[in-house]
């Protein structure tokens, strides 16, 4: 708001008459001067008064009485503004004549001033009105001088400035800015008062020149006065930095139950018996906030933000004392998704599937395990019982690699299936590949995983326990300093505590012992400018299982005979990644290398023991550079170095002609013989690798990227070379073409290339995978995948009877491995996924494919032990109100292929009967079908949460056959059931 004086006069005209000659038809005897009135100056601000008009005195002549001219009607002259300019001042004297009628007929300039003040008198003059002169009471005309004075105006002064915060600089907005007249000249004292515009602009205009004193007052700020000098017709601007009163009601806002900071949150300060509004604002970054200059009392604050409950709080404030404090808002339960969605990466590849952690711990039957989700999407079969096994595109579970932020990982499950050695808790997402992937990954004919870990918090420090049935888990999360963070996660089972005394209680002599254990550790630092990010990662598991049988009924036959057996399975391991990302983003740099020792454990007695102890190490580095703005190149290096160690003790036992030969013509047991293996060999692995990508838009639409990966297989002494390639069409915004084919090789298992029990002539496994599909995005958060795949597995590692000739002794001794078998599969898979939104998310997932393996012995492509025709999938996930959620998950999955048993004959060496077998895998056990549902409960307090949990597996019961079981001599059969109906309580808190 701007506030203005009238203005002031310009100009006081002072008129004055001389005398003057009167002429008429008639001689005068005598002439008298008329005078004409002159006007005193007024006051600025004010209006000349008029005085009251007298009638001029009568004079006497020669020739009769004469009256003067009487002024009726004056004219003000204007006051040019190149006199103003040249501070010109003084009078213009005219003459002027006077006709009967009393208007001016002529004027004549007697003495002028010049800069246009002449004309400007002549003109007013011309305006002039007059009772016209009267001689014996007739009027008659007249000649008489007027003069015009000019006097420089009071020219008024303009104030403008800005008002603005001491620290940040910005602008002031509604500051009173009040000034006031200090000096002698006017009466009474001007003075007036604006407000600051949103940028803490203000402007005074025609104000009078002198001295003021001005005035600034604004909340949350200390008031400030100081003097200023305006001088006449000069434009003065000041800026003023206005001292900041200090905070005396600060706080944080942050989410209940959950601490989160949250910025941007509306707050309002009312006063709490008038509800006026006293201070407003919006909380900062780390939800903090501050109102200054709060006078004492009482208040309420009032929290407004989407997506969470309006919330107010009560405060009070004492007289020279800082009121603080940490209001914690709780989340909208009627709002959208609670769950927290980042923006999906730009695809590259023909198939890619991430699932972020909020959907995992939502999907019934998987633990709220982050790795066992990728078992419910498209080209991934159905594990069967408790296995755990991931198998991509009906190939072997083998086929398939675990990554950990670009690190290949031995274990990803403890036993039975139980929970995946990472903690989830400390995974991002996790991205799935069932084929055709970058170049980046290798040793992997069929799919890959790989586990994307997040840094560890460091805004505070968060914690988290869960408690359920099976295992307890817990971590620990925060900063050690501004530039360091870190976080620990520990998980331990109790089944070696229960199980045992449940076993006895049901009279079961067989006892049990299970247990696992995993731990994770991050220390993670970050540099000032955020370019560099270290992280030092400490992993690690431990399975040990332990079989008591009753005293005095040992296992076994003639030749091994088990009273107890033992099975360990553990590693360690630790990652030290360096990521590098400069300013601009045209480079990108990961360096990561890795360490470990893996061990695996089997004792069966004092004569049957197998013992590895697996010591792994990787080198990587992946350079990613932008080259252009359609053009991006990938390269890196990928080495992995090993030592196997391994002793072991196989005891002897008769062998017949038929041992270690399959049905399939694939080969079974490794055909020992009859003396038994004992030793004990150290063999060193080196599996280097090099790739290059590159990324080519050769239009906006269509993307290529061909690539190409070395692989050199030291356990073989081969090198393999794996071109790929991988495009994608965009038709429009929704709808993507996409398709790809390459060579994706690996190295046999460690052992299978050992002279005890292996065949050191083996090659690398190798597989070409085509694939062609279409993605279909009507929402954002929507989306429909469909790709069809192929895949030719060749020169695999396959068990055999066959024997071999030992050039050195001339014996011959089994060959035990071979890469003669051949592998297919091929199909569809489809995937419509609604991403997290408006309190639901789901997927449905389904698979139509075929696996095949060549059977040697017929020549004949069988059905794989893997393929499952039909694999249907539908996960769904819904908030409920009062923090109620509810998810489901129903699967339908086609039988697995089995051999079955046609007849046996009965040995009387060994007392046992020997199956005879069908056709190989000609018949299938039956469709599995399961639903599974889980429903969660979260109670949200100021710093933390409490959930309880029910995760029902096998909701109704279904009789689903994993396998058959015979009678001993193979006469009779019954399905082998999976798990009945299994509910699950946890229990899970977090601050």
């Amino acid at each position: 708001m701007k506030t203005r004086w009238m203005p002031v006069a310009l100009a006081i005209l002072m008129i004055a008459t001389t005398p003057a000659t009167l002429f008429a038809q008639e001689a005068q005897e005598e002439e008298a001067p008329a005078q004409a009135p002159q006007e005193d100056g007024a006051e600025p601000g004010e209006a000349p008064e008029e005085a009251p008009a007298q009638a001029p005195p009568t004079q006497r002549t020669a020739r009769g009485e004469l009256q003067p001219p009487q002024l009726l009607r004056e004219v003000e002259a204007d006051y040019t503004d190149e006199a103003v300019d040249a501070r010109v001042e003084g009078a213009v004297i005219l003459e002027l004549t006077i006709n009967t009628a009393g208007d001016v007929s002529k004027v004549e300039v007697v003495e002028g001033l010049g800069f246009g003040l002449d004309e400007s008198a002549a003109e007013a003059a011309r305006q002039f009105k007059f009772e016209p002169a009267r001689l014996n009471g007739e009027p008659i005309p007249v000649s008489l001088n007027f003069t015009v004075r000019f006097s420089l105006p009071i020219l008024p002064a303009e104030f403008t400035g800005v008002v603005l915060d001491p620290d940040s600089g910005e602008g002031i907005e509604g500051a009173e800015v009040r000034i006031v007249y200090t000096g002698d000249e006017y009466e009474p004292k001007p003075e007036a008062s604006a407000l600051s515009e949103a940028d803490g602009s203000f402007y005074f205009g025609n104000v009078p020149p002198g001295d003021y004193q001005v005035f600034l007052q604004v909340d949350a700020y200390l008031d400030f006065e100081t003097d200023i000098e305006l001088p006449a017709g000069q434009l003065v601007e000041v800026e003023y930095r206005v001292p900041r009163a200090q905070d005396n009601v600060i706080g944080e806002i942050r989410e209940a139950g959950s601490r989160s900071p949250l910025a941007g949150v509306e707050l309002r300060l009312l006063d709490a018996q008038t509800q006026q509004e006293v201070r407003q604002g919006f909380s900062e970054a780390g939800g903090r906030f501050g109102f200054a200059g709060v006078e004492p009392g009482q208040y309420i604050l009032r929290a407004a933000s989407s997506g969470y409950v309006t919330s107010t709080f009560e405060v009070e404030v004492a007289g020279g004392e800082v009121t603080s404090g940490n209001y914690y808002v709780p989340a909208d339960d009627e709002g959208t998704f609670r769950g927290r969605t980042v923006t999906r990466r730009q695809r590259q590849e023909v198939n890619r599937q991430t699932i972020e952690l909020d959907e995992v711990r939502r999907i019934p039957g998987t633990g709220g395990d982050v790795v066992r989700v990728v078992q419910n999407l498209p080209g991934v079969a159905r594990a069967q019982f408790i296995s755990g096994q991931i198998i991509v595109r009906g190939s072997s579970p083998n086929d398939t690699k675990i990554f950990l932020e670009g690190d290949s990982i031995p274990l990803v499950y403890h036993f039975f299936g139980g929970p995946a050695v990472i903690n989830t808790e400390m995974v991002e997402a996790i991205d799935f590949y069932p084929g055709n992937f970058s170049t980046y990954y290798g040793r992997a004919t069929a799919g890959v995983i790989d586990l994307r870990t997040r840094s560890p918090r460091n805004d505070r420090f968060h914690g988290m326990v869960e408690v359920d049935l099976l295992d307890s888990s817990a971590i620990v999360e925060g900063p050690i300093n501004d530039r360091w963070s870190f976080a620990l996660a520990g998980r331990r089972s109790y089944y070696d505590f229960f199980l045992p005394t449940v076993l006895r209680a049901l009279e079961i002599d067989t006892v049990v012992a299970p247990r696992y254990f995993d731990y994770q550790s991050w220390v993670t630092y970050r540099s000032e400018s955020g370019a560099h990010k270290v992280e030092f990662f400490v992993y690690g598991s431990d399975d040990q299982i332990e079989v008591v049988l009753p005293d005095g009924e040992p296992q076994g036959d003639q030749y091994v005979q088990v009273r107890d057996a033992g099975f360990g399975n553990s590693f360690h391991r630790g990652q030290i990644r360096w990521e590098w990302k400069p300013e601009g983003g045209a480079i990108e740099n990961t360096l990561m290398t890795s360490f470990g020792l893996n061990t695996v454990a089997l004792e069966a007695g004092e004569d049957i023991f197998f013992d590895l102890d697996y010591y792994q190490s990787q080198v990587r580095n992946d350079l990613r550079w932008k080259l252009s703005d359609n053009l991006r190149l990938r390269t890196g290096v990928d080495a992995q170095l090993s030592n196997v160690v391994y002793s072991y003790a196989v005891p002897a036992f008769e062998t017949s002609p038929d041992d270690g030969v399959s049905p399939d013509g694939q080969g079974g047991a490794p055909n020992i013989g009859n003396d038994g293996l004992v030793g004990s060999r150290s063999t060193p692995e080196i599996l280097p690798a090099v790739y290059a990508e590159a990324q080519y838009k050769a239009f906006d639409r269509w993307t290529l990227t061909p690539g190409v990966r070395a692989d050199y297989f030291g356990p073989v002494n081969e090198v393999s070379i794996s071109p790929r390639f991988s495009s994608r069409f965009e038709i429009n915004e929704a709808v993507v073409l996409k398709g790809g084919v390459g060579l994706f090789t690996q190295p046999p298992i460690p052992g299978q290339t050992e002279e005890d029990f292996g065949n050191p002539d083996l090659t690398f496994e190798k597989a070409m995978h085509y694939a062609v599909g279409a993605e279909w995005q009507p929402r954002a958060h929507l989306e429909v995948d469909a790709t069809l795949y192929y895949r030719d597995a060749f020169d695999l590692v396959n068990d055999t009877s066959a024997q071999t000739v030992n050039e050195q002794t001339g014996e011959p001794e089994p060959l035990i491995y071979e890469n003669e078998g051949q592998g297919r599969s091929y199909g569809l898979e489809l995937l419509l996924r609604h991403y997290p939104k408006d309190k639901f998310f789901g997927w449905l997932s389904y698979t139509l494919s075929k696996s095949e393996r060549l059977n040697l012995r017929t020549g004949e492509w069988d059905p794989y032990s893997y393929d499952q025709t039909h694999i249907l999938t539908m996960v769904a996930g819904y908030n409920l109100p009062w923090n109620l959620d509810l998810s489901a998950r129903f699967r339908v999955v086609t039988g697995n292929p089995e051999t079955p048993v046609i007849g046996a004959s009965f040995d009387a060496d060994s007392d046992n009967y020997e199956p005879r077998y069908g056709v190989p895998n000609s018949v299938r056990s039956k469709t599995f079908h399961q639903l599974d549902l889980r429903l969660d409960r979260r109670f949200i307090f100021d710093t933390w949460t409490l959930a309880v949990y029910l995760d029902i597996t096998n909701v109704y019961n279904a009789q689903n056959q994993e396998g058959t079981r015979y009678n001993y001599d193979y006469s009779d059969s019954e399905p082998l059931t999976g798990l009945p109906i299994l509910p699950t309580f946890g229990v899970m808190a977090r601050f």
